[in-house]
């Protein structure tokens, strides 16, 4: 369930890691989003035929949707440089988001393993461009990771490199608690803006994810061996579609779910409802490294 996106070094072998991480201060102290009072709202309309899910948005479902473009931006940027456009629209079953944003330069390798001399090694120079869509799934919901509330958000992750060429996105849960997750999981401890303490942990959802994390190869076989491979996923794990494409200087991303996938860790989306939540885009970087937005709404028609 996602700048989706440093203060916070998230550990997890993911598209994003850690999602809307508010960052150090200039002087070494947390800094949080200035957040306005009223988020910007995105209206999605039913339509009778959805997008293909194919990365080039040219449907007609498009062309008729209202767009919603939302200032992203690093933490300590006053005022935010970048903006991404958004779209979404249902079919009273599914529902589908487009997301559009500026990117030079198409980075779609994520740390291959890379033939040298006599052995493999990771070519961490190579890091994927990649997007997050994050939505409110328990409690109350705040695109700041170090807000210290205790919620629950469903995350959609898209990469370039490690999810594009399966055609899902990878689909997980934030946790905010404070109080530690039943063992074998391992929170992660964020120090909130008001200096309090609030463990995060995110799980991916139940079933098997659409890539996997290989060891370094022992014997060659090509030059470039990728690390992180595509594979079918299952369960809830494969509950969301997404496929981008590059061209013209821009990344154009779509999303397709049901609006009810009958599993728990899944925000269930209502018609004539309103939900919380966030974007977070990455240019050639992960975990703390990307553009946030504030808190958004959706309003599903």
């Amino acid at each position: 369930m996602l700048k989706i996106l440093a203060a916070v070094a998230a550990t997890a072998v993911v598209v994003t890691g850690a999602l809307f991480v508010v960052n150090a201060g200039r002087h070494g102290r947390a800094e949080a989003l200035a957040l306005p009072a009223a988020a910007d709202e995105l209206v999605i309309a039913k339509v009778a035929k959805l997008p293909a899910i194919d990365g080039k948005a040219d449907d007609d479902a498009w062309k008729g949707a209202k767009e919603l473009v939302v200032k992203v931006d690093q933490p300590e940027e006053d005022p935010p440089k970048r903006t991404v456009a958004l779209k979404a629209v249902h079919d009273g079953t599914s529902i589908c988001f487009l997301v559009v944003w500026a990117d030079e330069d198409k980075n779609d390798q994520h740390s291959p393993f890379v033939w040298k001399d006599a052995g493999y090694e990771a070519d961490d120079e190579k890091v994927e461009d990649a997007c997050t869509l994050g939505f409110e799934l328990e409690g109350k919901f705040d695109s700041d990771m170090k807000a210290g509330i205790e919620s629950k958000w469903d995350v959609w992750e898209w990469g370039a490199a490690r999810t594009n060429p399966s055609g899902f996105a990878l689909d997980r849960t934030h946790v905010y608690s404070k109080t530690p997750p039943p063992p074998p999981q391992k929170g992660r401890r964020l120090t909130t803006r008001d200096q309090g303490q609030i463990i995060f942990t995110h799980p991916i959802d139940e079933g098997t994810p659409c890539y996997k994390k290989i060891e370094i190869p022992e014997q060659k076989s090509t030059p470039i061996v990728l690390q992180y491979p595509s594979q079918k996923p299952t369960g809830s794990a494969a509950d969301v579609e997404a496929k981008g494409e590059w061209a013209n200087g821009k990344w154009t991303v779509e999303f397709k779910r049901k609006l009810n996938t009958g599993h728990k860790d899944d925000t269930v989306f209502v018609v004539g409802k309103s939900y919380a939540f966030a974007v977070a885009t990455f240019n050639k970087s992960e975990k703390g490294d990307h553009d946030i937005s504030k808190n958004l709404s959706m309003k599903i028609q």
